[in-house]
């Protein structure tokens, strides 16, 4: 495997406590309910916009409301976002390795400068955000774009991501397939993943080896 692209929320960065924290504090603002660990849970199977729209809904308030005071609120909580646990050291084994980094996130340009204040910008060769106008996952209309511009091949791609959305967006972009799923982990397998890790640094080993593509192991 030469190129590993990574999704970002949840998979390398520990950012699901402020993304659910800022948008119960949204929909509060709006008199709106959330429990929080019902919105993680479907955050995790589904999408944080999918939530919004339902709760638009259901509400009367207009989800353009809802979805710009939950990017303000959670954009002033950048600072609390760490790295998930061995994150940095998964990023620079795969480069040392002789890997290249990419990542294809639905997050904006916040991506740039928490990563570059988690000290991990620079493992990466190139970033596609939702800034960039690319359809949003599950197309692979991001990864096809970060393949065209840096020469990949399907066979040497993989997708990394933690919910089964990545898991579809690798398989339309027609890359391996990668489901990050941490032991205390919600989301279960979708049964088109090639490879179901548990801890990042698995990959390691995996993706600079000579093992096939179709190798799917769990712990």
């Amino acid at each position: 495997m030469r190129a590993f692209i990574w999704d970002l929320d949840g998979t390398l960065l520990d950012s699901y406590g402020v993304i659910t924290s800022s948008a119960v504090d949204a929909l509060k603002e709006y008199g709106i309910s959330a429990d929080p660990e019902e919105l993680l849970r479907y955050m995790k199977n589904r999408s944080l916009t999918s939530w919004l729209r339902n709760a638009s809904g259901e509400s009367g308030v207009p989800f353009e409301k809802l979805i710009g005071r939950y990017a303000e609120i959670t954009h002033e909580r950048d600072d609390r976002i760490t790295l998930m646990s061995g994150a940095a050291e998964t990023l620079r084994g795969l480069r040392k390795g002789g890997g290249a980094n990419y990542v294809y996130t639905h997050r904006g340009k916040s991506a740039y400068t928490v990563l570059e204040r988690l000290g991990v910008l620079g493992e990466f060769d190139d970033l596609i955000t939702n800034e960039d106008g690319f359809a949003p996952k599950p197309s692979g209309d991001g990864i096809r774009e970060l393949m065209r511009r840096h020469g990949l091949e399907p066979e040497e791609s993989c997708y990394i991501g933690d919910r089964p959305m990545d898991v579809l967006c690798a398989r339309d972009a027609g890359v391996t397939a990668v489901l990050f799923r941490p032991a205390d982990g919600c989301v279960e397998p979708t049964g088109q993943e090639d490879l179901i890790i548990s801890d990042l640094p698995e990959i390691i080993d995996w993706g600079l080896s000579d093992r096939s593509s179709n190798d799917v192991f769990q712990e």
